[in-house]
């Protein structure tokens, strides 16, 4: 049985993204990722730009789903959740295809900051990978994303690989992967009814 947050949050609903929700979760991305612009080295702008683009052109995907925090006055927050399986596009314009689900572009509004979105959109993303029986979820996160990482590791994601430690399109991003614990005792079936 699912545990993900409640839908009728008094303050906030977490829903499965809809078609209506693209611009709105575009718009929320650009703004959250705005801060980095700056930061960003100017070689690799373009490309984080070229790879944001294609990941959101991938919304008819079925091995990714977008997750978004509302509230009646629109997407306050999204995040990406991509099975195992899916192909996407690196920041060097590569394609790579992931061998374990990820939580990417995990986006909060500037204005919505502080109240928990961030945290309980990557439970949706914990929760969606124990759901399809995986054993770990993967986030990464550029140097410069303080909010991010500083997240990953309140929430028990360990570091497994640093900036450089690679070549090609992953070689500024820093991996955390979640461990997901074990279900302690099957849930008993309700019966037929």
């Amino acid at each position: 049985m699912s545990t993900l947050p409640s839908h009728t949050s008094p303050r906030f609903r977490f829903r499965l993204a809809a078609v209506h929700d693209w611009g709105d979760i575009a718009a929320v991305t650009q703004q959250a990722y705005g801060q980095y612009e700056l930061e960003i080295m100017e070689d690799c702008r373009a490309s984080f730009q070229r790879g944001m683009q294609a990941v959101m052109a991938a919304k008819n995907n079925p091995d990714m789903e977008w997750w978004v925090a509302e509230t009646d006055h629109g997407v306050s927050g999204a995040v990406l959740f991509c099975h195992p399986g899916a192909t996407l596009t690196a920041l060097d314009g590569s394609t790579l295809t992931l061998e374990q689900p990820e939580a990417r572009l995990l986006s909060v509004n500037p204005q919505a900051r502080g109240l928990g979105l961030g945290k309980r959109l990557m439970q949706i993303c914990i929760q969606r990978a124990h759901d399809i029986g995986a054993a770990t979820l993967v986030c990464r996160a550029m140097p410069e994303m303080d909010s991010a990482i500083r997240l990953c590791e309140q929430m028990g994601f360990q570091r497994r690989a640093e900036p450089g430690s690679r070549q090609g399109g992953k070689t500024r991003l820093i991996d955390y992967v979640y461990t997901i614990p074990p279900d302690e005792a099957p849930a008993a079936s309700p019966p037929p009814g």
